[in-house]
């Protein structure tokens, strides 16, 4: 695509308005992080010259009924999943950031300004529901467990927990517990996810995010959107200020 651009002398900023997106999203396809939705990449390679196709091959796949594969991006860890594509994707959010997770301190810890960019996202509009794991919780009690970490886990949901107190009273942002078995923690950006699978008595930071576009499997999308409403709904508002 970049060889296209410059071949054709088309700067970030005319691609981007003759596909009608913004040049976030043109620069996320340049570097190979996120492929458009059908609409922008068709308008992407038309501009160019080019098949959606020539540049991203999975829109030449018609899988048979019988194949039950699609193409997604795979980080072997939550630490492979680049920061800058956390923030990125956090601050063009538009419709919704629902996450779920036990802890989640990670956010904080290494997305600069996470409070802040929650707070902005809710300013435009955008719909954020956190459900945090209920430090007292048998759940959260047993993956400590199973992490062989002891109370460390539960001290973890706390100090999140301690994080989003000066959000409890951003209009557009709700903030409960649960204390769900939690199999994957899940991150809705929009039409976007990110699934966090945990792999049994090991720390959610070394296992493996998908990255689901809703467009790719609009099925399997809405299986883990009915999860997290599951979880959701069985969860209490949190209460503040957090017992140490």
């Amino acid at each position: 695509m970049a060889e296209q651009m410059d071949r054709q002398r088309i700067s970030i900023r005319d691609l981007a308005s003759r596909a009608g997106c913004d040049e976030r999203t043109v620069q996320r396809a340049i570097r190979g992080e996120t492929t458009p939705k059908t609409r922008i990449a068709e308008e992407i390679a038309a501009a160019l010259g080019v098949s959606a196709e020539d540049l991203w091959p999975r829109f030449g796949i018609r899988p048979a009924i019988h194949d039950a594969t699609i193409e997604v991006r795979l980080f072997p860890s939550r630490a492979h999943v680049p920061i800058d594509l956390w923030r990125e994707m956090l601050e063009a959010a538009t419709e919704r950031i629902d996450i779920c997770v036990y802890g989640g301190t990670f956010l904080w810890d290494a997305v600069h300004g996470f409070t802040r960019i929650i707070k902005d996202a809710a300013a435009r509009g955008t719909k954020v529901r956190f459900a945090v794991g209920a430090p007292d919780s048998e759940g959260v009690m047993q993956r400590g467990s199973e992490e062989r970490i002891g109370d460390a886990l539960a001290a973890r949901c706390r100090m999140t927990l301690v994080h989003l107190e000066p959000l409890r009273d951003v209009e557009g942002v709700e903030i409960r517990t649960h204390g769900t078995p939690l199999y994957t923690s899940m991150f809705f950006i929009d039409d976007m996810l990110y699934a966090n699978h945990h792999i049994f008595g090991s720390p959610a930071g070394e296992n493996p995010v998908i990255e689901l576009p809703r467009e790719a499997e609009p099925e399997l999308w809405d299986t883990y959107a009915v999860a997290f409403d599951a979880v959701w709904s069985s969860a209490r508002p949190a209460e503040f200020p957090i017992e140490s």
